[in-house]
């Protein structure tokens, strides 16, 4: 890399933040190894996650401790934010970024790592390395954006049908041997039997239908990226006047229903220009950590949902309840796409107007389902599993 460019295209605040995250880390890290590489490892899990305690991450380290498996082992959360709340036994904090000799100690003598997001480099061959990603697949491309380094050991697939699908995007050949469909954590819980009250986190009125529609980010989620040309004038797609967001409403109000609109996290919120309304509710990435909103769990609660190119619509399908797509600025959507035709890969209702918008919500109301076979056939072929297993297949993956 040259200095001089870097400097010339992030400025130096960026750079001296770069240098303080990541590369004082890692000496910090060779210093400690010096001293520790010839001791026996600890029994210690190091888990990092989407967002702190969610994702694969949160539904994995949830199971550990629901089976007691932090009377064995200490459990060490790699964490963006300091965490107030008090922590079962055996169980702490380090910070992700930036310097820490309790985070170099431990990164050198750990047993075992799983990161959905941003790993640490484990430095011993005999330490396991786990990713399990987040989000389940999706139409995006992320080629280039996502790295699959090779000190780690294994990687989470959804499918062996879909796998070269997903190994293509991570710049990994289909028969690497680390790829393992074992299933995703973090769906184990769309299985378990339980009831889940996450719509009372934000509402407690009842309504006859609920839908989730959680836009993937177009300008967010990177240092100046954007995905898409299509200027979103609310920073949102589709929707481009306030009128037409009033008429939304109306229209959810006419047919007694509730639109929930999360906002991905990684979305710049500068262009926000939406707010609640009496049959919308717009949760941001603070206010779902302020309400402690589980995007798993609320997704359990819906009775359809609507996505565009995210995998949050992959997730969803393990539930077979109906899916909605918005793909209004497809050919803006400068990302790419995993596939050169990814109508393939869509089991529902292709949205390109708001008309379409408001029909697909009339179906979910009316208990219409066209998609329902297609539907079923998609989730078979993207999922290996349908059970609530996930979590228990990686421990064992793990030796735990």
């Amino acid at each position: 890399m040259n200095p001089i460019k870097y400097l010339q295209e992030n400025g130096v605040k960026r750079a001296m933040k770069v240098l303080y995250d990541y590369k004082l880390e890692l000496l910090l890290e060779k210093i400690v190894f010096v001293f520790t590489k010839h001791k026996n490892l600890n029994d210690v899990i190091m888990i990092e996650s989407h967002n702190d305690f969610d994702c694969n991450g949160g539904a994995f380290y949830n199971y550990l401790i629901k089976n007691g498996y932090n009377k064995k082992y200490k459990i060490v959360w790699l964490v963006r934010k300091k965490v107030e709340v008090q922590l079962p036994k055996n169980v702490e904090t380090v910070p992700l970024y930036g310097p820490s000799l309790k985070k170099a100690y431990y990164v050198c003598t750990a047993k075992y790592f799983t990161y959905d997001c941003e790993n640490v480099r484990k430095m011993r061959s005999d330490q396991v390395m786990v990713c399990c990603g987040h989000g389940a697949g999706g139409l995006k491309s992320v080629k280039g954006k996502v790295e699959a380094p090779d000190y780690v050991d294994y990687f989470l697939a959804l499918s062996k049908a879909y796998a070269p699908i997903q190994v293509n995007q991570w710049g990994m050949n289909y028969s690497d041997k680390r790829i393992v469909t074992i299933g995703y954590p973090a769906q184990d819980v769309f299985f378990d039997g339980s009831e889940s009250d996450e719509i009372q986190k934000i509402t407690l009125q009842k309504y006859k239908k609920v839908i989730l529609w959680m836009p993937t980010f177009r300008k967010g989620g990177g240092y100046h990226r954007n995905d898409s040309r299509k200027e979103q004038k609310l920073g949102i797609p589709l929707i481009e006047t306030q009128n037409q967001y009033k008429k939304l409403n109306s229209y959810l109000v006419k047919n007694n229903v509730l639109l929930i609109i999360k906002i991905h996290p990684k979305q710049d919120l500068e262009n926000l220009k939406i707010k609640d309304e009496s049959n919308i509710k717009v949760l941001t990435g603070k206010t779902v950590k302020e309400l402690k909103v589980d995007n798993y769990e609320l997704m359990k609660c819906m009775d359809a949902l609507i996505s565009d190119y995210s995998g949050a619509a992959y997730d969803y399908l393990q539930l077979n309840r109906p899916i909605g797509y918005v793909l209004d600025d497809m050919d803006d959507y400068i990302a790419g796409f995993v596939v050169e035709d990814i109508h393939t890969l869509i089991a529902g209702a292709e949205i390109y107007k708001f008309e379409q918008l408001e029909s697909f919500i009339t179906d979910v109301v009316n208990g219409k389902d066209p998609f329902r076979e297609k539907r079923e056939k998609m989730r078979d072929y993207i999922h290996e599993y349908h059970d609530a297993n996930s979590s228990k297949r990686l421990a064992e993956l793990l030796g735990l």
